[in-house]
Parts: C-alpha cells; structure tokens; sequence
C-alpha cells in the first residue's frame, strides 16, 4: 500500500516526508501508539493532526481534497514509474544478478540489472523533477 499513497501524494504534489519506521524507533512507537498498539504502514499524519492508516484511494484522495489538494490522474507514464521504484522490481533485480552470477547466465545479469538501473533512474528524476518546483 506505501507505493501506491506516496503515489497519490505525489499526483498531488502534496508535500510529505517518507519515514521507515523499520529504521526509526521514535517514528514506529508514534505509528504503534495511534493505531492501538499496531505497527501499521502506512499511517499518514497530517498537520492538522488527523491520520488516516491503510486509507484506499478514495479515502485518501477525498482527505487531500479536504485540505485544499486536487489529486491528478493516474497517466501511463505514472503507472511505469511507481512499478519501476517498486520494491518487488529491485527485489527481482537482485535476484537476477545473483542467479546470473552464480550460474553464469548473461541474460539474467542483464535482466537484473536493467531493473536495478530503472528503479534508480526513476527515484533519480522524480527527486529531480520535485526539487526543481
């Protein structure tokens, strides 16, 4: 679910800050403490001080409209690159490295490393792409 909110963050051009509570023990107890004990991902805090945990889309387009967002259209463009910086493609990409190196097979090193280099690449220009705003 995390892709695809920080998606519909992004169509909004809402500003927000990422943080992996799997690495920030301060962050995980505040997620822990809002949803009843739960570690649940994602919990969105917004400035008002609401949350929404695991909201669908409608859910959370209708709160980002709420405070003033209009939440774009999902474009073909959108959709290649929140599959590129998905987790599962960079998951793959190891995978293809490794297999390839351990067996010896090109094609699946090219493979996995394709998908390596498009994950960064989309990461790259969308930071890119929301710095120069």
């Amino acid at each position: 679910m995390v892709p695809a909110v920080r998606s519909t963050l992004r169509r909004a051009d809402a500003e927000y800050e990422y943080i992996n509570i799997t690495f920030d023990a301060l962050a995980r107890q505040q997620v822990v403490e809002i949803n009843n004990g739960y570690a649940s991902v994602p919990t969105l805090v917004f400035p008002d001080g609401s949350t929404l945990t695991e909201p669908s889309s409608r859910e959370l387009e209708a709160k980002l409209r709420s405070v003033g967002l209009e939440v774009g259209d999902v474009t073909f463009l959108d959709r290649i690159q929140d599959f590129a910086e998905s987790p599962f493609v960079r998951m793959f990409g190891i995978v293809f490295v490794a297999i390839g190196i351990i067996n010896n097979t090109p094609i699946l090193l090219m493979a996995g490393l394709v998908l390596l280099v498009l994950g960064l690449l989309t990461h790259y220009l969308r930071s890119a792409t929301r710095s120069s705003r």
